[in-house]
Order: C-alpha cells, then structure tokens, then sequence
C-alpha cells in the first residue's frame, strides 16, 4: 500500500500510513523507507524527506544506493545543492555510481551553479572521461554562465571524441525477416523500396475510401 501511495505521489496517505505501522508496533524496513522517500519526492517535502532519513538511521537500516538517489534528487530540485554534493560524497556511492553526480550537475545547470556542476562534471569524467551525457550537461552549464570560451572548447572535445547519442532506430517486421532504418543511414535501394510500399498503401486507402462514398446508403422507411 505504501509502494502504491508513493507512486501516485500520494506523501500524506503515506506518511499516516507510516505512523499507523510504528503505533502498531511494525518495525520498518529498507523497502518502506525507500517508499516514503520516494513519495517525498515526488512531493517535494524535503523537511519531510530529511526526517525520514534520519529515522531510518536511527533505527539501524543502512540506506541503500536507491535511497541515496531519492534524497540527492530531493535536495537538488529544492536548490540545495551544498546538502546534495556533502550526502554524495559521504554516500558509499560517490566514487562507483555516477548517476548521483550527474543529477547534481543537471540541478547545477538549471540552476547555474558553476563551482558545484563543475566539481560534479570531475567526479564523473575522472571515471569515464568519455560519458557524453555529463560532457554535454557540462557544455550547457558553461552556457548557462556566459562562458562561451568553454561551451566552444567542450564542443570541440565532444567532436574529437565522436561523442553522439544513439540513433533512432525503427523497424518493419514481415514474415520472413525484420528491417531496421535507423536515422541519417540511407540507402537508396532501401529508400526507393518504403516509397513504393508507402505509395502502394495510399493507393489502398484511398481506394477504400471511394468505394465507401460509392456504396448506396440503405434506410428503413416505414409507413
């Protein structure tokens, strides 16, 4: 029930709830915690949150890497970026998931932190010095400032390395086999083939539709 409230952001359900299972005498565990921060979340009730946290290490349970994760985004979308940079770092987490680093430097960004999305970024390309997601966070941050000298700098680094996204990919699947197109990738047998097929199905369709506009149209008359 407390996983269901916190999925529809549903906190106060979810917290009467808590305090319903320590009046009865329910010892909480990690998965309850976990569902009450995450309803804070959502929520955005960090006193809330900050509560939760602390009674769950009061009461012996060692917050996982999914607990850290709800607290960092928790305190980073409510602008409190030193708390989020000092719960990364204390975190047993900090040096092996650099998810947590590149929430921090995605709040930085909207909120154009430069010393904090900055020390984030480092965290992360010291790791990966390859991550494309942070190189590209870290170009907009450097944007966000004015810094435009860095923006051209960090661009030029992500062509160097050939940093791009994945392309979209699509498919058409028939009986024997499955075609993959992917985006910028052509060929004009391959081009000409889907025009036809495409041009094939309008002609269909509109044939269809004719046939229905000729059709009579019967009513029931009665006298």
């Amino acid at each position: 029930m407390l996983g269901g409230y916190s999925h529809h952001g549903m906190a106060e359900e979810a917290l009467k709830l808590f305090f319903e299972i320590q009046k009865h005498g329910l010892v909480p565990d990690q998965v309850t915690f976990l569902s009450l921060l995450s309803a804070c979340n959502h929520s955005g009730l960090v006193e809330v949150g900050k509560f939760l946290w602390n009674c769950m290490k009061e009461n012996g349970i060692l917050p996982g890497l999914k607990h850290y994760s709800c607290m960092v985004s928790l305190l980073s979308r409510a602008r409190l970026l030193i708390e989020t940079e000092e719960l990364i770092f204390k975190s047993p987490f900090n040096e092996d998931n650099l998810e947590l680093w590149r929430t921090l430097l995605s709040s930085c960004v909207i909120n154009k932190n430069l010393e904090i999305g900055v020390h984030a970024a480092e965290q992360v390309l010291k790791v990966d010095a390859e991550d494309s997601a942070t190189h590209i966070l870290l170009s907009n941050l450097y944007a966000a400032a004015g810094k435009w000298d860095k923006v051209v700098e960090i661009r030029r680094k992500i062509k160097e390395l050939t940093l791009e996204k994945d392309p979209g990919l699509s498919w058409i699947e028939d009986k024997r086999n499955i075609q993959v197109f992917s985006y910028g990738v052509r060929s004009k047998e391959e081009v000409g083939e889907a025009g036809a097929a495409l041009h094939w199905l309008q002609g269909n369709m509109v044939g269809s539709q004719r046939n229905e506009l000729d059709e009579p149209i019967y009513t029931n008359i009665y006298v």
